[in-house]
């Protein structure tokens, strides 16, 4: 893995902080203040640690323009007494960040004129992401969310499954697949486990705020796996014109 593979990796993986400390501060009514400076700490390092990416791209440009739409997310996420814009670019910037670990080196990029209608897929998961955001800052219902979510959750498993069965031999395509998978079975359990808490009157209990924080951040996940899923498809099947 060369350098700038593996500032990239740890970039994303460092994102994550920041996911998952945002939620749980809004999750918990007590006590958040020592996870609300962490996730305070963590966000502008992230944007930092994103910078420097932005600097190693003008000799590595495969990563150029990944690391150029982070930046402007994050400073667009950074933006003070907007809490749902907050909250809605927090996965679309992970997913980024992860688009930078998986982009092509310029030799290997994808044919020009393969179809690009695969990335509808992504697109597609921001639907429930919006929603969600809605329903946890009071402007939509969770019927909202819930109509958005279970269809866009159950095209993605029914597609990766669709590629698995038709593609055996493609492993990398294989592995996105499952991993797209397991992020939205994920979503689902987490998703049906805080609307069950929340039912049960627990809203203050640390029960629904973890079970809260490990959906909302599972939408990251979902986000950028079905971004990584995405690049892959594009990547490993040949091009077919139609």
């Amino acid at each position: 893995m060369t350098l700038i593979k593996q500032y990239s990796l740890f970039t994303a993986r460092f994102a994550l902080l920041p996911v998952i400390s945002g939620p749980f501060v809004v999750s918990t009514t007590s006590r958040a203040s020592a996870i609300e400076w962490a996730h305070i700490i963590t966000g502008f390092a992230t944007l930092y640690l994103i910078l420097f990416l932005l600097l190693l791209s003008a000799k590595h440009p495969e990563v150029r323009l990944s690391a150029i739409v982070a930046l402007l997310l994050g400073l667009l996420e950074a933006v003070p007494g907007v809490p749902e814009l907050h909250a809605a670019i927090s996965p679309v910037l992970f997913a980024t960040l992860a688009w930078s670990v998986v982009t092509l080196p310029a030799a290997e990029e994808t044919a020009r004129g393969k179809s690009r209608r695969i990335l509808l897929l992504p697109a597609l998961v921001l639907l429930p992401i919006f929603f969600g955001v809605g329903y946890r800052h009071q402007t939509s219902g969770v019927v909202s969310h819930l109509a958005a979510a279970i269809p866009v959750g159950g095209l993605l498993l029914i597609f990766c499954m669709v590629l698995n069965e038709r593609h055996p031999s493609r492993l990398k395509l294989r592995n996105a697949c499952n991993i797209t998978m397991a992020t939205v079975l994920f979503q689902f359990v987490f998703g049906i486990g805080a609307l069950i808490t929340g039912m049960l009157d627990l809203d203050s209990g640390l029960l629904l705020s973890i079970v809260r924080t490990a959906h909302i951040t599972g939408a990251a996940a979902v986000l950028a796996s079905t971004a990584m899923l995405a690049i892959e498809y594009r990547r490993s099947l040949p091009f077919t014109p139609e």
